[in-house]
């Protein structure tokens, strides 16, 4: 695993076995100074060229970078720069068990909604969404982060096609994540995001 600076520069290095390797702040001194890591974090598990991550219940979880457009689903974490969204779909409220209809103000067409995560159980501005698609960016889209110097101009787009929601990357300049919910598979050259750290797997046989 190669530490990737915010510059692009390379950092240190973490050496990966094959088999499980532990993550996190009790296993090397390139994750011990991020208190954003868990003292175990999450587990790589390297078979020939190719590797399992898993979370194992950190605090602040784990993300890939996308290097294609994924399917999403409710309740998905993603990151953008320093901006850690949570996406939702906005359903019509039912009616209570006694019959009684639940009162609310008109919804224009609003399906779904990016809700930013301020910390644990706190959020922040939640952006509704409308449309079959929605651009976010720091300067340019439906959704902005203008404050944010990691969000490229354009950076990412949530697409609505035949009743399911995708994300795509708009080829910015550091990528879009989505939080891994249990485990995911990742090949050489996967970029993964843990606590403040960017990290480049170089897997060889």
């Amino acid at each position: 695993m190669t530490l990737i600076r915010p510059d692009g520069s390379e950092g240190g290095t973490h050496e990966l076995r094959q088999g499980e390797n532990k993550i996190g702040r009790n296993f090397g001194p390139v994750f011990e100074t991020d208190g954003y890591l868990s003292p175990v974090h999450a587990e790589l598990v390297v078979t020939g060229t190719t590797a399992t991550v898993r979370d194992l219940d950190s605090l602040n979880g784990v993300f890939v970078k996308m290097t294609e457009a994924e399917e999403i689903h409710p309740g998905q974490i993603l990151r953008l720069g320093q901006e850690l969204l949570r996406f939702d779909l906005i359903t019509a409220p039912e009616p209570m068990a006694d019959g009684t209809e639940v009162m609310g103000s008109p919804n224009p067409g609003y399906w779904g909604k990016v809700t930013v995560i301020i910390g644990k159980e706190v959020d922040g501005a939640c952006f509704p969404l409308l449309g079959e698609e929605i651009t976010l960016g720091r300067e340019r889209g439906e959704i902005n982060f203008p404050d944010d110097g990691y969000v490229s101009g354009l950076h990412a787009r949530i697409v609505a096609r035949d009743g399911r929601i995708f994300l795509e990357d708009l080829g910015s300049s550091n990528g879009t994540f989505v939080k891994v919910p249990g485990e995911r598979g990742l090949i050489n050259e996967s970029f993964v995001l843990m606590g403040q750290q960017l990290f480049r797997l170089n897997l060889t046989a």
